[in-house]
């Protein structure tokens, strides 16, 4: 058996090569993907939080946010409250996207591979098990 940390790191190796298969007729990088799922659950986050919670440089997500920008999927908006802080918005058109049956389909396909062979019990253990080994590695790193 190889070391849990090696486990981990293949596991989300193939994660990432089966979502681009995924996303690719969507015309969506993992990246952009990444963005869409924030900002689906929590629309309007500030571009330093979204950098915290995707851990990327700040010219990375730049980069990301530029193209999606570029491509309809994204509006940056001033805040209200400070002129220096731009918030993230998905477009209507990337909501439409996210929202088609063609997207959740493939999205439900993705799940249903990762999961296959698990029963209900084992799948939400492992969500479990993954939400906590996040907290014991996050704990006394902010």
């Amino acid at each position: 058996m190889s070391h849990p940390t090696l486990e981990l790191k293949r596991a989300y190796l193939a994660l990432r090569r089966a979502l681009e298969q995924t996303i690719r007729p969507f015309n969506f990088s993992v990246g952009q993907f990444d963005v869409l799922q924030f900002l689906l659950h929590e629309d309007g986050m500030e571009h330093r939080e979204l950098q915290k919670r995707l851990a990327v440089t700040s010219p990375t997500l730049t980069n990301i946010l530029n193209g999606m920008e570029r491509d309809g999927h994204l509006l940056r908006e001033l805040d209200d409250q400070d002129a220096r802080v731009r918030r993230l918005h998905l477009s209507d058109a990337a909501r439409k996207l996210c929202a088609s049956p063609e997207f959740c389909d493939a999205g439900d396909a993705l799940v249903e591979k990762m999961f296959k062979g698990f029963t209900d019990e084992e799948r939400r253990a492992f969500l479990v098990a993954l939400r906590k080994v996040e907290s014991n590695l996050d704990t006394g790193n902010h």
